[in-house]
């Protein structure tokens, strides 16, 4: 009975995979490469009791009281000068505050998305924003990715066949800058190309951007926000990986209609986001804390980063690949087509071990994939957890040599 009464957007909403998933891994012998956690040991707890304590008694009423809907206006010219640093030249009324980068995927797609409306993603894709564009009744095109991202190609054949049929795009949803799950990264031509083809097939692009700042290896790369002179790009910003995720302070940057729009639809939401969080990152990123923190997780995750190449060079058979990732959290592997990386999850799980099966972050795809996130586990943990997983591998494709060899006896 009570079923009957849901909407059809609340009977349409599925479990993330990953969240459900962690439950299986609370253990504490677990090994997990599952979570996309900053690494507990580089949350900077010092300095937020500190400076915590000092704005409770400097600015008591901006940390305990309500605060605007598009957030609070030192914040605001924070992120202002924040971005100049990106060569992203943007106002305070520019920006809205949000909790958390997944709020401003809501309510993206609650401002743009009707049910059926074209939006096209990745393949793979971040699961939360999947999420959100589903939840809204999004038709989801997913668009394969090589080692320099988004194939723009396929890209550009799908519009093509789209306008033919008289349809059009509302926005393409990307992580341009070390994907989840993949950890690549989008070419600068693409970047540059992606904007002629917003141009001129009329869509938006929603960039999305946690890890930019997370760079270990090669050449940084501009955003596309930073690339856009015609507000095709919205922007979507989060201190969760660079400073700490308990605050859930995130933001948008687009043009002023479409923030006035965003401010409309956050106020039937939440009302205002965090203020204690709000007053809490600008203080700090004012005072140099947040610089300082995005230099040390460098560091502390380039070395992790180093460890899992390491390690899956060493212990993974010849037969798998995985993309080398210059930045983020995020390594993906392939596993020969004839492997399913759930039914492989569950032996890894028995041996203290896990991950995300690739399932999570496509359409009916990525059966043989699975993600690894190597921002959480120690250096130790990282060579461990790989070595049990390889010979989990290994053992699964000489048993799959040996029914082949039966088969053809």
């Amino acid at each position: 009975m009570l079923k009957q009464r849901f909407s059809d957007n609340a009977k349409q909403m599925r479990n993330s995979e990953i969240r459900e998933f962690f439950k299986l891994t609370e253990k504490p012998e677990i090994i997990s490469f599952a979570g996309g956690f900053p690494s507990k040991e580089c949350l900077p707890s010092e300095e937020i009791r500190e400076v915590s304590s000092r704005l409770l008694m400097e600015a008591e009423e901006e940390m305990l009281q309500y605060s605007a809907t598009e957030g609070q206006k030192d914040l605001r010219e924070y992120i202002v000068d924040f971005m100049a640093q990106k060569k992203i030249d943007v106002g305070i009324e520019n920006i809205m505050i949000t909790s958390g980068a997944q709020q401003g995927l809501d309510l993206v797609s609650k401002i743009f998305i009707n049910p059926g409306d074209k939006v096209i993603t990745e393949a793979p894709s971040y699961v939360g924003g999947l999420g959100a564009i589903r939840n809204y009744q999004g038709d989801i095109i997913s668009i394969k990715v090589d080692e320099n991202g988004l194939r723009l190609d396929l890209l550009e054949e799908k519009l093509k066949e789209l306008t033919k049929r008289g349809q059009s795009v509302k926005f393409i949803y990307l992580v341009a800058d070390f994907n989840n799950p993949t950890g690549l990264s989008l070419a600068i031509e693409r970047r540059k190309e992606l904007l002629k083809l917003a141009k001129k097939y009329e869509f938006l692009i929603l960039e999305d951007d946690p890890y930019s700042d997370l760079r270990y290896k090669g050449i940084e790369k501009p955003n596309i926000k930073s690339l856009d002179k015609e507000d095709h790009v919205i922007y979507l910003g989060s201190f969760s990986k660079i400073f700490i995720p308990g605050i859930r302070v995130g933001w948008v940057i687009a043009a002023e209609e479409i923030i006035q729009k965003l401010i409309l639809a956050k106020q039937s939401t939440d009302l205002c986001s965090n203020s204690m969080g709000q007053k809490l990152v600008t203080t700090c990123g004012r005072e140099g804390i947040i610089d300082d923190q995005i230099k040390k997780l460098r560091q502390l995750y380039c070395s992790r980063r180093d460890m899992m190449m390491k390690s899956l060079k060493e212990y993974f058979p010849s037969e798998v690949r995985w993309t080398e990732p210059e930045g983020g959290f995020y390594t993906w592997v392939q596993l020969p087509t004839f492997l399913n990386s759930k039914d492989l999850l569950f032996k890894a799980i028995e041996e203290n071990v896990a991950y995300v099966s690739g399932t999570a972050f496509s359409n009916n795809q990525g059966q043989n994939a699975f993600r690894l996130s190597f921002s959480q586990p120690t250096l130790d943990e990282i060579e461990e957890g790989i070595y049990r997983l390889g010979k989990i591998i290994k053992k699964e494709l000489n048993s799959s040599r040996v029914r082949n060899q039966r088969c053809i006896k």
